[in-house]
């Protein structure tokens, strides 16, 4: 039995993000599939997020806590710096995904690929107000990894892990992808971040895959001009 279940859908881009920081600490684990709303699903989490952690007798979830969890109680390379500063930088770089990259970039994403895909009618209004939020965060993002080619100095912490799902499939559409390229270290930093052993060949890695199908429209519906 794998020292750590995961119970989560397999698409949970949080999953993805507690996933990697196992990995990185070189722990092994599992996904146990659960169905959204069920009363499992619930059961293990009253609030109906994902993923919930497993190790033991242990259960955990809201993916800030596992991952604090597995960086603290497992041997491998620590996933936050010693000091105060290095550990408080990792903390706002974790609220800024949650609260601000994750509702945008995340529902840019299926606004331009996912719901053109299942025949959903795609919400042009937000699509246009994302343009100058995605813009900033994009400028933040490449500014903090430009300076040690991490988002926290030059070694891979939580931080990180929280950032890549959303950049990185925010960059298969074409205005994510025009971002990327106006923001080299952003762009240097996404394939840094997917030439790591912890997600090559993963579940991220397999899932990206998999999105690669979905088509949406090519044409931008904005640039950067």
């Amino acid at each position: 039995m794998a020292t750590l279940i995961f119970h989560s859908m397999a698409g949970s881009a949080y999953l993805w993000t507690a996933m990697m920081a196992a990995d990185e600490k070189g722990v092994d684990h599992a996904l146990n599939p659960v169905v959204f709303g069920s009363d499992e699903h619930l059961g293990l989490h009253p609030f109906g997020k994902m993923p919930v952690m497993q190790h033991g007798e242990v259960i955990l979830y809201e993916t800030q806590a596992i991952t604090h969890y597995i960086d603290r109680a497992f041997d491998g390379p620590p996933l936050q710096p010693a000091d105060a500063l290095g550990q408080a930088q990792v903390l706002r770089w974790i609220s800024l995904v949650n609260a601000y990259v994750f509702p945008v970039m995340n529902r840019f994403m299926k606004e331009r690929l996912v719901r053109p895909a299942w025949g959903f009618e795609v919400d042009q209004d937000f699509v246009q107000s994302a343009r100058d939020p995605l813009r900033l965060q994009m400028r933040i993002i490449g500014e903090a990894v430009g300076e040690g080619g991490y988002l926290v100095g030059d070694q891979l912490t939580l931080a990180d892990a929280f950032l890549l799902p959303h950049l990185l499939f925010f960059g298969r559409t074409p205005e994510g992808a025009a971002l990327l390229q106006t923001t080299p270290a952003a762009a240097a930093w996404l394939e840094r971040m997917t030439s790591r052993p912890s997600y090559v060949g993963g579940a991220m890695d397999q899932a990206y895959e998999a999105f690669h199908t979905l088509a949406g429209d090519p044409a931008p519906v904005w640039t950067e001009d």
